[in-house]
């Protein structure tokens, strides 16, 4: 019998190596579940998402410039202040500190930095909360562009799909391009190139490293590192920038020298004035953004980059400006609205004055004065407010301290800038004003012929508030008068020469007064009544007319404004916008031609190509040439013998209307040369009236000069230009008709073909009227 073979048993499994193996196939189930839990999740937050595609052709939204006809800066329209410069233009050490700053390793990660998530991880595990973001600029580009910036895992689970994405549709220059120019730096600025901008009043192309370095370190914390609003800061975060610099530089960036850095360690770097970096010309400027508006869009305006030449030349719009403010400060010397303010026995009204009406005037009593904080306390009523004297320098020309502007008891008028807010103080109401002594103006400069408008101010001062020149409707007064006689000429029911009363009457109720209340002149001519601004000749010439045509052809003329169908009409009682009525006499200065002002002449795109213009009215012939001509010539009686004498001054032949409306509530002086026109306004923005002696010849009309001699320079002797269908012919000054041979006074008339009097004066030699007429009969007989 065979001998049976043992089977040999495998030795047994140690508990050890069994753990082990267990541990082995728990940890590849755990990680085969982590991934596909992971893929579910990556799959999950990578539906809907947008495609980094569309970043190649992303026109981020770009600043609109706005700039005079010389080429300056004046005015910027926005959403996001930002300026798109090509990476090729960024300067290396604006590159460099960037990348210092954000991501010194983004030219070799793709996309993430994995080691930097796992130190941020990390740290956030070890302290409980986040303390270190690891996002790289690719990431930060993802969230910026193509997510919100909640902070949620799902956001930063697609931010992290996108980065990867993002790196393999697009070059590393091509993200650190659109990084650049869309991160945000503080006080509304975007990109590098506002960045440099604001902070130093220069392009990005001409930073120094020091300079690059600072502004570098503001993305992290835009308001907490702002150099302007915290200095130390952000001088300790641009240390860091340098020190990540100076680590990396044998790294990275060997062509930085460590001479370099070092000189940008201990350069003290200046910023540029802040203040200097607003619009310069406000009120053309928002003429600019409407049109604009009205063309491409609010938001295209915007968003879209243009680059718009106006016609505006900002050297003259100072000029103007300047000239308008001498002339409101000489109102303020002539009536005591300048410091050091007493009490003149007046007594405050510290009665309730219930709700206050915002931007209505209110007088205001000196409570207090603290001359360190340049500050006057004020009551008004039950409230109190508090106006600094630093901004009043138009009332201040000594430069007083607080406590000499204006003594204790001292009533001030104030206009009301804000509601009332309660004080922490039971039963203050405190409300925000700014002091009203004087009145305000308006002053616009416009080439007549092409009707580009040169400067226009509308404000005291620079600043963006309430633009007078286009916004606030005002009586014109007798500046209006020449838009009567313009209709009365092209009627050819009146010539310059026509015999018009000047006596008191009441038409149908209505009894009109001249400036000079019991001065009437009789029988006057057309061209002498409006050279002496005689209001009864006015209401009677539109009573012949009818007011229904005359408001008509001030419509023609540009007036949007509605005009009463009245007598009044004649005398300016319809409150018209200044600009229409500068625009009006532009039309008589343009050879009868009507048009709209003009404020843009080029517009090109982001990528400097040309933009069709906003489209603009075909122009109009109002009046024939020979009409417009007339009316100019009868404007020019008004500079040598009537309201407006003290023009001649300038030495060059003018043509121009004064105007006071009812009690002296608006001045206006609107004229012409052959070259230039303007027009100046003067009030009161609650109405109230000017004051004794102020009217348009001695509180619009200087600085009316002042503008023309501005925009002209030296003295020209340019005339008129004279068109066909215009005569002379001799008249007696007296009865406006024809001078008779050797008449001693005879003047020199002008008249449109076909209008020229037929009458011949009387001469006194001859001693019987009939005898005379007789004689001329028996002439023209024998001529027969």
């Amino acid at each position: 019998m065979a001998k049976r073979r043992s089977k040999k048993r495998p030795p047994k499994e140690s508990w050890l190596a069994k753990a082990l193996r267990r541990l082995l196939v728990l940890a590849f189930v755990m990680i085969a579940l982590a991934a596909t839990v992971l893929a579910s999740v990556f799959w999950y937050y990578s539906r809907d998402l947008p495609t980094v595609e569309t970043l190649r052709k992303y026109q981020p939204p770009q600043i609109t410039y706005v700039y005079d006809r010389n080429g300056i800066l004046i005015g910027e329209l926005f959403n996001e202040r930002r300026t798109v410069v090509p990476l090729s233009k960024i300067p290396r050490v604006m590159v460099l500190s960037v990348l210092a700053a954000e991501d010194a390793d983004f030219y070799r990660h793709r996309g993430l930095d994995y080691p930097g998530i796992l130190r941020a991880l990390f740290r956030d595990i070890i302290s409980g909360r986040r303390v270190q973001g690891a996002s790289t600029i690719t990431q930060q580009v993802v969230k910026n562009l193509l997510l919100s910036h909640e902070r949620t895992f799902r956001r930063k689970i697609r931010e992290l799909i996108l980065a990867r994405r993002l790196e393999q549709e697009m070059s590393k220059d091509e993200i650190l391009n659109l990084y650049v120019n869309t991160i945000y730096f503080g006080h509304g600025r975007y990109g590098v190139q506002e960045a440099s901008r604001f902070y130093f009043g220069k392009d990005v192309e001409k930073i120094s490293l020091a300079e690059a370095s600072l502004i570098a370190g503001i993305p992290q914390a835009p308001v907490r590192l702002s150099p302007r609003d915290n200095p130390e800061a952000a001088k300790n975060r641009q240390t860091f920038v340098l020190d990540q610099l100076q680590a990396k530089r044998d790294v990275y960036w060997s062509d930085l020298s460590e001479e370099e850095i070092a000189k940008a360690r201990d350069t003290q770097v200046k910023l540029s004035d802040a203040s200097k970096q607003g619009d310069r010309a406000p009120e053309l400027v928002r003429q600019v953004r409407a049109e604009l508006n009205e063309s491409f869009g609010e938001d295209r305006v915007k968003d879209g980059g243009f680059r718009v030449t106006t016609t505006l030349d900002l050297a003259l719009q100072i000029k103007v400006r300047n000239a308008l403010r001498a002339g409101l400060r000489d109102f303020d010397h002539r009536h005591g609205a300048q410091a050091p303010f007493r009490v003149k026995g007046r007594k405050d009204k510290n009665k309730a004055l219930g709700k206050l009406k915002i931007g209505k005037t209110y007088w205001a009593q000196v409570v207090e004065a603290d001359d360190e904080k340049q500050q006057l306390h004020l009551k008004l009523g039950e409230y109190d407010a508090v106006v600094g004297i630093d901004s009043a320098d138009r009332y201040n020309p000594k430069q007083l301290s607080a406590s000499k502007f204006a003594k204790q008891g001292v009533s001030l008028p104030v206009r009301v800038l804000s509601d009332a807010e309660d004080s922490n103080i039971i039963g203050v109401k405190n409300v925000q004003v700014q002091l009203d002594l004087g009145p305000q103006g308006a002053a616009i400069v416009m080439n007549p012929a092409t009707r580009e408008v040169l400067a226009m101010v509308g404000n005291y001062s620079d600043d963006s508030g309430f633009d007078r020149a286009s916004q606030a409707l005002r009586q014109p007064g007798s500046a209006f008068k020449p838009i009567v006689y313009a209709y009365a000429i092209q009627s050819r029911r009146f010539t310059p020469a026509s015999i018009v009363l000047d006596a008191p009457e009441v038409f149908d109720k209505y009894m009109p007064k001249n400036y000079e209340t019991w001065n009437f002149q009789g029988a006057v001519r057309l061209r002498y009544a409006l050279a002496k601004s005689i209001n009864l000749v006015a209401i009677r010439v539109i009573e012949e007319l009818g007011p229904k045509h005359v408001a008509e052809f001030g419509h023609q003329l540009g007036i949007s404004t509605p005009l009463e169908e009245s007598l009044p009409l004649a005398l300016g009682a319809s409150a018209v916008f200044p600009i229409e009525l500068v625009n009006a006499y532009a039309t008589f200065a343009s050879g009868g031609v009507y048009e709209k002002p003009k404020f843009i002449r080029r517009i090109l795109d982001s990528n400097g190509e040309r933009v069709e213009l906003p489209r603009r009215d075909e122009a109009v012939q109002v009046l024939s040439p020979a009409e417009a001509y007339v009316v100019t010539s009868m404007l020019t009686s008004v500079v040598r013998i009537g309201t407006a004498t003290a023009a001649q001054s300038l030495g060059t032949e003018a043509a121009g209307k004064t105007g006071t409306s009812n009690r002296a509530r608006d001045a206006w002086f609107v004229g012409y040369t052959p070259n230039t026109l303007a027009g100046v306004w003067v009030g009161f923005d609650n109405n109230r009236p000017l004051g004794r002696g102020e009217s348009g010849g001695r509180t619009a009309l200087p600085v009316w000069i002042d503008v023309i001699r501005s925009a002209e320079g030296q003295n020209s002797n340019e005339k008129f230009v004279v068109p066909p269908g215009v005569m002379w012919a001799k008249i007696d000054p007296e009865s406006g008709k024809l001078a008779y041979e050797g008449m001693p006074d005879a003047i020199d008339e002008v008249f449109l073909e076909g209008t020229v009097p037929s009458e011949m004066a009387l001469d006194p030699s001859v001693a019987d009227p009939t005898d005379f007429m007789m004689e001329q009969q028996a002439d023209t007989i024998d001529t027969q």
